[in-house]
């Protein structure tokens, strides 16, 4: 075989394989983009026009095989030059495209459900995440608790203090809240010093037992504004999810565990009490 030959195979290989791997790409792409039902068809028409290529590309590779030489100097063969030139490029190109928009907006989806402040879910992101976990748990047939924690006190320490020193102790406190917590648990940030945990797997006593950790590491590592003997401290309140329980079940054991979160803090602030 001429070196000709050799050099018009290395480039036809080379166009097929980088129309592949396009192909490959945009199916994926097409599969998984969430939403934008165009976006999904312009990819995967763009997916079936490469693999067009792919295929003539490697039609012609197995022709050169078979005579041993390379083509004519044709119109066909001066076309094929130029895609063998520009089409990868423009293709790469695109898939790159593609995947930066694709990575933007899921940074995007990440921060609608995320808590600028503590880095915690937002409450939007704690009930996609809460439902995922209580399906799981359903599945398994294990019970659920779910956590609710409010700050003691916290407008006084925005109103004495300010509000920055209001994000400090928030950040403290969502900090202590991803100590205490394992990977298979769901926190949130629910709102202003509102706080929630959805716990799979666990009973009230081992959710009244981190519930209590967490208190007590909150009271210890985050300091007060106003130093000395003045404390950050949480009012908790627990609630059982049982086993089978569907999303409105969750809502309803944390307008409980809020019950008996309000009710501690009747009873004196910084401790866990358990939902009737």
């Amino acid at each position: 075989m001429t070196t000709e030959a050799l050099i018009h195979l290395a480039l036809r290989s080379t166009t097929a394989l980088l129309a592949l791997a396009a192909v490959a790409f945009g199916v994926l792409r097409a599969v998984t983009t969430r939403g934008d039902m165009l976006r999904r068809l312009l990819r995967l028409v763009g997916a079936l026009v490469l693999l067009g290529i792919a295929w003539l590309a490697l039609r012609d590779t197995l022709a050169t095989i078979d005579r041993g030489t390379a083509p004519e100097a044709t119109i066909e063969a001066w076309a094929w030059l130029v895609l063998d030139a520009l089409l990868p490029v423009f293709f790469l190109l695109l898939i790159e495209g593609w995947r930066r928009r694709d990575a933007l907006e899921a940074r995007l989806a990440e921060q609608s459900e995320t808590d600028a402040l503590t880095g915690l879910p937002n409450r939007r992101g704690f009930a996609a995440l809460a439902g995922l976990a209580l399906a799981a748990a359903r599945r398994q047939g294990t019970p659920c608790a779910v956590v609710a924690l409010d700050l003691d006190r916290f407008k006084a320490i925005n109103d004495g203090h300010g509000h920055a020193a209001g994000d400090v102790v928030l950040r403290g406190v969502g900090a202590a809240i991803r100590a205490s917590v394992r990977g298979s648990d769901v926190a949130g940030r629910l709102g202003g010093e509102e706080f929630a945990l959805l716990l799979p797997g666990d009973d009230i006593a081992d959710a009244v037992s981190l519930a209590d950790r967490l208190r007590a590491l909150v009271r210890a590592t985050v300091p007060h504004p106003a130093g000395g003997d003045a404390a950050v401290t949480l009012s908790v309140g627990v609630a059982p999810v049982g086993a089978g329980a569907a999303p409105a079940d969750l809502a309803a054991a944390l307008a409980a565990a809020d019950r008996a979160l309000y009710d501690a803090k009747r009873r004196g602030r910084d401790q866990v009490l358990v939902a009737a």
